[in-house]
C-alpha cells in the first residue's frame, strides 16, 4: 500500500481526495483499473495536480464526452498500461432520458438531478444532466445498482415523468464547445460582472441565475454576486459551459482590463 497521508492533508478537497486515494490503493495492490465516483470535472483536474509527480500511479479523467462537466477519475498502476480509448468504450457509466411534458412548468438541470436523489440515487453516482428543451432531460449515470429506475414513472412537482436506461451513444450529446479568448473592461471584479461579461448574459438575469444556485465558483456552488474574483478563478454556469480568469489589470480610468477564456 501506498503512503498518501501527505497529499490528504494538504488538500482542499478532502473527501474527493481521500476516495482517489483509497482506488489508488486498490489498484496498485490488485494490478486493476478502477474509477471513482462522479465530481465536478474542475475539482477532478484540481485533485490531479497532487498527484502528477507520482510514478506509482497514471489517472485518466472523462465524463462520457469530451467537453462533460461532471467527470470520473480512473487510476491504474503506472507499470500498466493504461489505453484511453478502451477506458472510453469501457467506461462505467451509461444514458439515462428523464421525459416529461414541461411546456408549462420549466425545470432546470438540478430540478432533475433533485428527482434522481429523491429517489435513491446518490450524487456520485450521476454525471451530466442537460435539459431537451420542454421534453424533459438526458443525462449520464453510473451503470452499478440503478436498473429499478428504467421504466419507472415520478413526479417532478406536478408533471409525470418516466425514466429510461439506454446507451450513452444513444444520448443527444450537447455540442462542445470551441475555446474563445474574450477581453473585456469592467467597473470592478465582481462575480456578477464578469459572468454576465464572460457568458454574454444580461446582468439582471446573470444575478437571477447565482441567486437559484445555477453558478459554480472553483467547483461550489455560490450565490453572493457581489463577491470579487482574482485570476486564476473558474466559473461554471448551468448549460453555458466554463469560463477562467486569465488576468486583471487595473486601466488609467481606474477600470479593470479583464481576459476570460471561454471552454
Amino acid at each position: 500500500m501506498i503512503d498518501l497521508k501527505e497529499i490528504l492533508i494538504n488538500s482542499n478537497y478532502k473527501k474527493e481526495t481521500e476516495e482517489l486515494i483509497n482506488i489508488a490503493n486498490y489498484a496498485y495492490k490488485n494490478w486493476e483499473t478502477y474509477w471513482t465516483g462522479f465530481n465536478s470535472t474542475y475539482i477532478c483536474e484540481e485533485i490531479l495536480k497532487d498527484f502528477e509527480n507520482l510514478n506509482d500511479f497514471k489517472f485518466f479523467v472523462y465524463g462520457g464526452f469530451s467537453s462533460s462537466q461532471r467527470s470520473k477519475i480512473a487510476c491504474s498502476r503506472g507499470d500498466n498500461i493504461l489505453e484511453e480509448d478502451a477506458l472510453e468504450s469501457n467506461f462505467p457509466a451509461q444514458g439515462i432520458k428523464i421525459i416529461g411534458n414541461f411546456l408549462f412548468d420549466n425545470a432546470k438541470q438540478d430540478d432533475f438531478r433533485s428527482l434522481l436523489i429523491e429517489n435513491g440515487v446518490t450524487e456520485k453516482k450521476i454525471g451530466d444532466i442537460w435539459t431537451i428543451g420542454d421534453r424533459g432531460a438526458q443525462g449520464i449515470i453510473d451503470d452499478l445498482d440503478i436498473e429499478f429506475l428504467n421504466e419507472k414513472s415520478f413526479y417532478l412537482r406536478d408533471v409525470k415523468v418516466k425514466i429510461n436506461l439506454l446507451g450513452i451513444d444513444e444520448l443527444q450529446i450537447p455540442t462542445g464547445r470551441l475555446k474563445k479568448i474574450i477581453n473585456t473592461v469592467e467597473a470592478s471584479t465582481r462575480l456578477d460582472a464578469i459572468a454576465s461579461a464572460g457568458f454574454r448574459i444580461s446582468r439582471s438575469k446573470i444575478i437571477e441565475r447565482i441567486k437559484n444556485g445555477m453558478l459554480r465558483l472553483n467547483g461550489s456552488k455560490i450565490n453572493k454576486p457581489t463577491i470579487n474574483l482574482k485570476i486564476g478563478d473558474k466559473l461554471q454556469l448551468e448549460n453555458k459551459g466554463f469560463i477562467e480568469i486569465l488576468n486583471l489589470e487595473v486601466t488609467k480610468r481606474e477600470r479593470w482590463k479583464v481576459k476570460l477564456l471561454r471552454k
